[in-house]
């Protein structure tokens, strides 16, 4: 008796079968037949094909290029001055959004009494606000001196100024209009004790700045706001140990940026990049790396030409000045490859385009600095996280870093500027 199966066709192990393979093999040799044909078909005459030769202006852009990225660029020398000059100054501290963190900063900054042997700590707010915030903190232990005046400030304490009596409604973690009519009223009194001598310094709690516009139109932030009171021309610098990068446009919409840059802004912020890093931040002969606007730097004009009509003409102009300034470098490139290392400063030309790498490598860790503003002013490197006010849990390391800041500046001028009144009394005391 014959297998039921023995008409049905076996497969291997892979589940094929024999017909199968067969038809494999042949479809494979076809393969082969055409391929060899296309390999035996009579093809035409090769060309030589020449490359046009690189113009004058393509050669000196690769020559531009290449010294760009391959000039070895040493960050200036850090010059520290005497003890003498070391004083204790008076730092007036702006509470902030009243429903951000700005108090949670401050408390956490002050409750460390070693900070009244560095400084004496003005803020600028309401006792009634400052309550409202330790007991949201559970920092009852923690205690104000209560002043009606700039007169009656106390070294030795932890200065309040009531600043206004006004009993204001507080929701935390929601900016309101309230939250943001009151911090600009701290950020007010805060520029008259300034202006009148009274304070060293400014220190500036994160404000929500849609809010503050609802009670003063046009408003852009504290930079462009001090920079009208006190009547100067200022740059935005982020600076940590790691890194400083300042931005020649601020707070402008990324549509208006290429129209808000021209030769003489870009070289203004270059002169007052160069003059803050000798007189506030005490780096002799600086080192200054300036970003191009476009992709790739423009790449001679494919994707742009503010590179070639406005930021390197900045950058000649810019040679007077006793500093080392290159560029414009690609951005992209210019911090993938670590080129910030070489430079004391980067200058971009508008906000992201450097502030996005300095918060990747260093926040949380970095202070806002405003050059050339007349009064010393600092603030930390982030806004009011709302969603963390009244948690406890912000991180109060920013803050801190820029009081610290404010207090190096300040001495750092008082040395730059002994030092350069004189300077053959300078010479005179090296010999």
């Amino acid at each position: 008796m014959s297998d039921k199966n023995e008409n049905i066709p076996q497969g291997d192990s892979e589940g094929n079968t024999r017909d199968d393979d067969n038809k494999n093999r042949n479809r494979n040799r076809n393969k082969n037949r055409n391929r060899n044909r296309n390999r035996n078909k009579q093809k035409g005459t090769a060309k030589n094909v020449k490359a046009s030769p690189l113009s004058d202006k393509e050669k000196a852009y690769l020559e531009e290029q290449s010294q760009l990225f391959e000039e070895n660029v040493r960050p200036g020398e850090l010059q520290t001055h005497s003890a003498e000059v070391l004083e204790k100054p008076t730092i007036g501290i702006t509470c902030g959004d009243l429903n951000g963190i700005g108090f949670e900063l401050i408390i956490k900054t002050l409750e460390n009494k070693q900070v009244l042997d560095l400084c004496t700590p003005v803020i600028f707010s309401s006792s009634k606000v400052a309550s409202y915030h330790k007991n949201a903190l559970d920092k009852s232990d923690f205690n104000f001196f209560i002043c009606n005046s700039i007169e009656d400030v106390r070294e030795k304490k932890l200065n309040l100024i009531n600043t206004w009596e006004d009993n204001v409604e507080l929701n935390l973690g929601k900016p309101t209009d309230v939250s943001g009519a009151y911090a600009l009223k701290s950020i007010d009194a805060a520029i008259s004790a300034a202006k009148a001598g009274k304070i060293d310094a400014i220190l500036t709690a994160p404000i929500n700045k849609h809010n503050i516009t609802l009670s003063l139109e046009g408003f852009k932030g504290h930079t462009g706001y001090l920079s009208e009171a006190f009547d100067d021309d200022v740059l935005m610098i982020l600076s940590s140990e790691e890194l400083k990068v300042a931005t020649v446009t601020g707070h402008v919409p990324i549509s208006q940026v290429a129209k808000s840059l021209s030769i003489e802004k870009i070289t203004r912020s270059i002169e007052l990049l160069a003059q803050s890093l000798k007189r506030d931040f005490c780096i002799v002969n600086p080192s200054i790396a300036v970003l191009g606007l476009n992709p790739h730097a423009g790449e001679m004009g494919t994707i742009g030409v503010e590179e070639e009509k406005i930021i390197k003409p900045a950058i000649e102009n810019a040679s007077e000045i006793r500093a080392i300034v290159k560029g414009p470098f690609p951005a992209d490139g210019f911090f993938g490859q670590g080129y910030e290392t070489k430079f004391d400063a980067v200058l971009g030309m508008y906000h992201d385009q450097v502030f996005v790498p300095f918060k990747a490598l260093a926040m949380g860790r970095g202070t806002n600095f405003t050059s050339g503003l007349s009064v010393v002013r600092t603030s930390p490197d982030h806004g009011t996280a709302m969603h963390l006010a009244g948690k406890n849990i912000a991180n109060e390391h920013s803050f801190r870093s820029a009081l610290f800041t404010a207090i190096d500046v300040l001495n750092n001028r008082k040395a730059f500027d002994e030092m350069t009144a004189n300077p053959i009394k300078k010479q005179n005391d090296k010999r």
